[in-house]
């Protein structure tokens, strides 16, 4: 791609390399933030539902207890229940709060992994507008497989490559040019051939 830049190169031509797991975090900006967003309401939800079903667990463990005073239970056969009571409703909290982070944690790593394959083509895409903005309109490698936005890059590149064809077409046409006249311009337009040579030839170099 002509003088593109190393960095730069490995990126738009990584098209169908395998992804590494320090490479999912592409733009910080859209993902943790979306990623963020969704974590924080679902993190709300779960904390809510399971606030619910412990104030069921609590109510239903203090009406067994209510029922156990109220009753000729030996003090013994109460505390064994009490402490029982107490452990399950431990548990139940302790087991709400491990599948709340594992939720959590889950979800984080799908919405990154999801994101990732929205914020690929977008860089990707990015990339290419960069080099455009500099005159290099080098080849448009595909997308990875599993990437969105399918639609948007297919349409970018059609795009590029009308663009790209239009300015071969037109150093075609410089070039003919130049073959016209040849050897037979002098002075000043020898000097205006050699420049269109040179524009000619770094202009092939950016298309490549």
């Amino acid at each position: 791609m002509g003088d593109v830049k190393p960095l730069e190169r490995s990126v738009v031509r990584r098209g169908r390399g395998q992804r590494k797991f320090s490479n999912f975090i592409i733009d910080k900006g859209l993902q943790l933030r979306y990623v963020g967003l969704v974590t924080a309401v679902s993190v709300l939800l779960a904390g809510g539902l399971g606030y619910l079903v412990w104030m069921q667990e609590s109510r239903a463990s203090e009406s067994i207890i209510a029922t156990l005073e109220s009753s000729d239970f030996s003090p013994e056969l109460e505390r064994q229940v009490i402490d029982s009571l107490a452990r399950d409703d431990s548990g139940l909290v302790l087991l709400m709060a491990g599948v709340g982070i594992g939720l959590v944690l889950v979800l984080s790593a799908y919405l990154v992994l999801m994101t990732h394959k929205v914020a690929g083509p977008l860089f990707k895409v990015s990339k290419y507008f960069d080099a455009m903005a500099e005159g290099r309109l080098g080849e448009v490698y595909p997308l990875r497989r599993g990437d969105m936005l399918v639609g948007f890059f297919n349409r970018f590149k059609e795009t590029h490559e009308t663009v790209r064809r239009r300015q071969t077409s037109d150093m075609d046409k410089l070039e003919r040019l130049i073959d016209l006249v040849g050897d037979s311009a002098q002075g000043a337009a020898a000097e205006a051939l050699g420049d269109a040579r040179n524009y000619l030839a770094k202009r092939r170099e950016q298309l490549s």
